[in-house]
C-alpha cells in the first residue's frame, strides 16, 4: 500500500513536471532570468496548490453538509459537539492544526506502527486533511448561518405539504441555503487556496514549497513575486469556476439579480 501511494504520487509530480515543461520551453528567453530556470517547479507548485485546493473544498463541503444535517434535525447534545468542533476549528490558526496532525501525532508509536502511518508520514495527505477539516468548520457556520436565514415560511409550508422535517431539509432548506451562501462558499475557497501556502512548513511542495526552495537556491526576493503572481491567477480561476457553478447550478431557481448584472 505504501509503495503504491508512493508510485501514484511520483506519477503526478512526473506529470506536472511534462505538463511544466511543455508550458516553459516555448517561452524560453522571454521569462526573467530567476524564474526562468526553474519554470516547471513553479508549474508543478501551482497545480498541485489546485489541486490539494479543490479536492480539500469538495472533501469539506460533503463533511459540511452531513454536519449541517446533524445540527439541523439532531437534539441540542450534537448541536453542542458540533459547535465544539467549529470552536477548535475556527478558534485556532491553521499552522498550529498542521503542526499537530503532522509532527504531533507522530510521537505516538501506535500511529507509528498502524497502517494509518502509510497516510500521517506524508505532508500532502496530512495537508489535505487538515484544509479538509478546517475548511468543513466554515462551512458549516455559513450553512448554518444561510439555514436560520431563511424565512419560517419555507419550512412551514413544507411540513404542510406532507413532507417530514427531514425531506422538507434535504428538498425545500438546504438547496436554498447553498445558493443563499454561494458567494461566502466561494469567498471561503479563495481565502483557503491562500491559507494553503503553510502546508510548504510540513515539506509538501506546493507553489509556495517550491518558491522557498528556489529562494533557497538562487537568493532573489522577485521569486515570491512571481508565486503572488500565479497565485493571483489561481484565484481568478477560482473565481470564475464559482461564478460558472453559480450560473449553471442554480439556473432552475428563481433569477438572482446581483448575479444576472455581472
Amino acid at each position: 500500500m505504501d509503495t503504491l501511494i508512493h508510485d501514484i504520487g511520483f506519477w503526478i509530480t512526473e506529470l506536472h513536471f511534462t505538463f511544466g515543461e511543455t508550458v516553459c520551453t516555448p517561452l524560453g528567453g522571454l521569462l526573467p532570468t530567476a524564474i526562468d530556470r526553474y519554470c516547471p517547479r513553479f508549474i508543478d507548485g501551482a497545480l498541485t496548490t489546485f489541486e490539494l485546493v479543490a479536492l480539500a473544498l469538495v472533501l469539506a463541503f460533503g463533511l459540511a453538509r452531513l454536519l449541517v444535517a446533524r445540527y439541523w434535525l439532531s437534539g441540542p447534545w450534537v448541536r453542542r459537539a458540533i459547535d465544539g468542533y467549529r470552536w477548535v476549528f475556527q478558534g485556532t490558526p491553521l499552522l498550529i492544526q498542521l503542526w499537530i496532525l503532522y509532527f504531533g501525532l507522530a510521537q505516538f508509536d501506535v500511529l507509528r506502527d498502524s497502517m494509518a502511518w502509510i497516510i500521517l508520514s506524508s505532508g500532502w495527505w496530512v495537508g489535505l486533511f487538515t484544509l479538509v477539516l478546517n475548511s468543513a468548520a466554515y462551512q458549516t457556520a455559513i450553512l448554518v448561518g444561510a439555514l436560520a436565514n431563511l424565512p419560517d415560511g419555507q419550512r412551514e409550508g413544507a411540513l404542510a405539504l406532507g413532507l417530514s422535517p427531514r425531506q422538507a431539509y434535504r428538498r425545500i432548506l438546504f438547496p436554498q441555503a447553498v445558493r443563499a451562501a454561494w458567494p461566502s462558499l466561494a469567498n471561503e475557497g479563495i481565502l483557503l487556496l491562500k491559507a494553503s501556502a503553510l502546508v510548504s512548513t510540513i515539506t509538501v511542495l506546493d507553489l509556495m514549497g517550491h518558491a522557498r526552495t528556489v529562494f533557497s537556491r538562487s537568493y532573489d526576493l522577485s521569486v515570491y513575486g512571481y508565486a503572488a503572481f500565479l497565485y493571483i491567477g489561481l484565484t481568478a480561476l477560482m473565481t470564475l469556476l464559482a461564478f460558472a457553478i453559480r450560473k449553471y447550478a442554480f439556473r432552475q431557481l428563481p433569477g438572482d439579480p446581483w448575479f444576472e448584472r455581472r
